[in-house]
């Protein structure tokens, strides 16, 4: 038959989840920092280089020198 061990403190997992967040709540101030903005720009550029590459015209630029 299994032996059951003592049972865990009621309360130790909340107080290692409250460090955790703790934790990772800081931001680091040599961290980069990008704004909302930078994130939709390069977003939309990297849409619109896979569009014209799909359809041909980065080839048809290139072509031209």
């Amino acid at each position: 038959m299994a032996v059951k061990k003592g049972k865990k403190k009621d309360g130790s997992g909340i107080q290692q989840a409250a460090g955790l967040i703790r934790y990772f709540d800081e931001e680091s101030e040599d961290a980069w920092h990008f704004t909302k903005g930078q994130i939709y720009a390069v977003c939309i550029l990297l849409s619109a280089g896979i569009y014209l590459a799909n359809h041909g015209v980065v080839d048809w630029f290139f072509g031209i020198f």
